[in-house]
Parts: C-alpha cells; sequence; structure tokens
C-alpha cells in the first residue's frame, strides 16, 4: 500500500505562501509512513523553530475534513514525527489516498473548507465563527480580495476611483489607488506637452505622479530659449522655428490674425495659416511694443482658459515657437503661459 502523498493545489500553495500571519501559526503538508501509523511532518519550508514534544498538531484532509489530534514526539533537523496513530485511522487514510494537511490551529480544516468554496461568504462566515482565530487577519485579506477583484477586472481609472470611494479601508486599496493614479497618468505621459501636464496638476493634484510631472514640466520648460518682447519684435528672423519664452502683460483676446466664421475677410496683409475653430489669437505687450500674432491651440484647453480667464494688464510668461515671420512680425504658437 503506497504512502499518501501531499500534493496541495497550486492556489492553495500560493494563498499559504503569500499569508502574513503570527509568528505561531504552523501548517503544511503531512505524510503517513508506509511503515508504520507514525505521521511525519517536514520541517523544510514551515516554522516550527518553537515547536517541542508534547504538542499538539490537528490533521486535516485536502477538504478540510479533520483526521486526528497528534502530539509531537520526536523533532528531528529535518523532519517531526508523531505519537503513533490508531490502526484504524492510519488504515483508513491509506485505503483512501488522502492528502494530509497539518495545522497547530483546530480551526484550520474550517478555512480549508472556507477556502475551496471561495465565496465572499464563506470567509465571513469563518470570521465570525472565530473572530480571535490567528487565521482572522489573512481570512479579512481574502474578503477584501473578492471585495476588489472586478473592480480591478474593469481595470478602468473609473472603477479604481469607485472602489476607493466605497472601500478606502480594503485591504487593496493602496494598489487600486497607484493603478488609478497610473491609468490617469499614462495618457499625458505620452502627450509630453506643457498644456497636459499643467491640465494633469489643476485636475489631479494629489496623483502619485505629480511630483514626476513637476520634474518632467521643469525638464521641457528649460529647453526654452529666454528672450525679450521687444527683441523677438525686432528680429523675428533670427528666433525662426526656435522654442522661446518672453515675459509680457496680456493686451487682448481678439481674432484679428485667424481665419474662421464671424471673423471678417481678411487682407493679404492679415492672411493666417491658423483658424479660429482650432486656435485663439490673443495679443500681448510690453511698453508701447504689441504682439497681435500670437496663437493657442484649443487642443491645450488650460491654455486657452488661463488665457480666457485673464485680465489685460494680468503679467503672462509666454512660451512659444516663432513659426512665421511674415509682414516682418513674429507668428507665435504658444505651448504654454503662467502668470506671474
Amino acid at each position: 500500500m503506497r504512502a499518501s502523498v501531499i500534493i496541495l493545489s497550486s492556489a492553495f500553495a500560493i494563498m499559504c505562501w503569500a499569508a502574513d500571519t503570527h509568528a505561531e501559526l504552523m501548517r503544511g503538508g503531512a505524510t503517513l509512513s508506509s511503515v508504520s501509523s507514525v505521521v511525519k511532518i517536514s520541517r523544510e519550508g514551515n516554522s516550527l523553530d518553537t515547536l517541542a514534544p508534547g504538542e499538539t498538531l490537528y490533521i486535516f484532509t485536502e477538504a478540510g475534513e479533520p483526521v486526528a489530534e497528534i502530539y509531537v514526539k520526536d523533532v528531528f533537523s529535518d523532519v517531526i514525527h508523531s505519537e503513533p496513530l490508531p490502526d484504524a485511522v492510519a488504515r483508513q487514510i491509506r485505503e483512501s489516498n488522502s492528502i494530509l494537511i497539518f495545522s497547530n490551529l483546530r480551526e484550520y480544516g474550517d478555512f480549508i473548507k472556507a477556502f475551496s468554496i471561495g465565496s465572499l461568504e464563506s470567509f465571513k462566515d469563518f470570521i465570525s465563527r472565530y473572530p480571535e482565530s490567528e487565521l482572522r487577519e489573512e481570512s479579512q485579506r481574502i474578503v477584501d480580495g473578492l471585495v476588489y477583484r472586478p473592480y480591478k477586472i474593469r481595470g478602468t481609472h473609473q472603477a479604481f476611483d469607485e472602489f476607493l470611494i466605497k472601500f478606502p479601508g480594503n485591504y487593496y486599496a493602496g494598489r487600486a489607488l497607484k493603478r488609478r493614479d497610473e491609468l490617469r497618468y499614462l495618457p499625458v505621459r505620452t502627450a509630453d506637452t506643457i498644456s497636459e501636464y499643467r491640465l494633469f496638476l489643476n485636475t489631479y493634484p494629489d496623483n502619485l505622479h505629480v511630483p514626476e510631472v513637476r520634474e518632467r514640466m521643469r525638464a521641457i520648460l528649460g529647453t526654452y530659449r529666454e528672450t525679450t518682447l521687444e527683441e523677438v519684435a525686432r528680429y523675428p528672423e533670427r528666433y525662426l522655428g526656435k522654442k522661446i519664452r518672453f515675459s509680457s502683460t496680456l493686451h487682448s483676446a481678439l481674432p484679428v490674425y485667424v481665419e474662421g466664421p464671424g471673423v471678417g475677410r481678411k487682407t493679404d496683409l492679415f492672411k493666417s495659416p491658423r483658424n479660429t475653430i482650432d486656435h485663439l489669437n490673443f495679443q500681448v505687450r510690453e511698453g508701447d511694443i504689441v504682439l497681435w500674432r500670437l496663437f493657442a491651440s484649443r487642443e491645450a484647453e488650460s491654455v486657452v482658459k488661463m488665457i480666457e480667464e485673464s485680465e489685460k494688464g494680468d503679467h503672462l510668461l509666454v512660451y512659444g515657437m516663432v513659426f512665421n515671420s511674415l509682414g516682418g512680425a513674429p507668428w507665435i504658437d504658444v505651448d504654454d503661459v503662467e502668470k506671474y
């Protein structure tokens, strides 16, 4: 007659490995000797250093049914031997080819049963029956995982946000927060524009990626050459195709140099490659010099909003690129503005 072999299901093995339970909790696999009725428990991979002769262990089948209580007889370097089981019990184990599981907790069999059912209710029932058990923390973690699972499957930042609102104390709230913030940040990082980063900061000021966003913004803004409004106005050809930044005050936000409905027919001098549907045309000044041909893309919502909500005379730091010098004046695509 062959000895019983311990083959825990992969899911159960993972649960045992992942548990973060009290140091005195002991559990694992056991075998019945093929030549005697002694139960052998391997010390390898088990926290059995404090186990001493005379202590009680409980033996269960893989279905969680109790087999016997055993007493530790001998503690060797690699294996622990129990007192011999009654012959009838040993014979039944051999005949049924039972897989044996041991623990020093009497309620461990009911934990195995709850795990085999795998439902929220089964673990809640276990917790209510054994509120002081060393397995309570792990059982609650499993409950939290079952609650978290449908939101994780949905996998959208809206789903994770809903989960965090409903279950802020859930064990997996930290993971949900990290994943939600990551999903919100990824499209912004892909766009990699100042306007998108600024909108992100305004919309999600508590996002975990805010420090990274600020660092990236500093890196991007550092690539803009500092100059003056007067310098750009006098020598636009010098700045063609270059990224620049300069200080100014808001003069107006008028559709003077854009094409589109309601703007009016333009002469050759006023013809523009930009239109009012896609761009906001605004004007800035410094002293007596006014730059009329500044264009903010309406896709950069945060930039457009800042300009539209600003008042005449507000101080603005403008970031942009001169793309044309038609008429001896700079035509500037604006990437960002800052109030100062």
